[in-house]
């Protein structure tokens, strides 16, 4: 009688693990595809900010189009740099927790 609960207990234990690394797996795919867009769109505005640069704008507000431009820009790499240190971090993280729990388990 014991056994039976036990096992439905691990079962269960078994599936709402299961179900939170998909989850989990989802955040990060969903995140992943997020960056690259953004990636995509940080190249470009530094291709246009780089054209524009080329060309010499005169007139004042392209000047301060271009500086907004600029300043978003840099805004956006920060944001970059910040994503991928926090998955380095986590990464890290997981990697610390895998080798404790492997160091007790032998």
């Amino acid at each position: 009688m014991a056994d039976a609960f036990i096992s439905v207990i691990l079962e269960q234990f078994a599936s709402i693990i299961t179900w939170e690394a998909e989850q989990e797996i989802r955040l990060v795919v969903g995140v992943d595809e997020e960056v690259g867009k953004l990636e995509g769109n940080l190249r470009t505005v530094k291709a246009v900010l780089n054209d524009v640069e080329k060309r010499q704008a005169t007139d004042e507000a392209v000047k301060l189009w271009l500086k907004k431009l600029e300043d978003i820009s840099y805004e956006m790499d920060d944001v970059m740099d910040e994503w991928n240190t926090a998955m380095i971090k986590l990464k890290i993280g997981k990697d610390e927790e895998e080798n404790t729990e492997n160091a007790h388990v032998v």
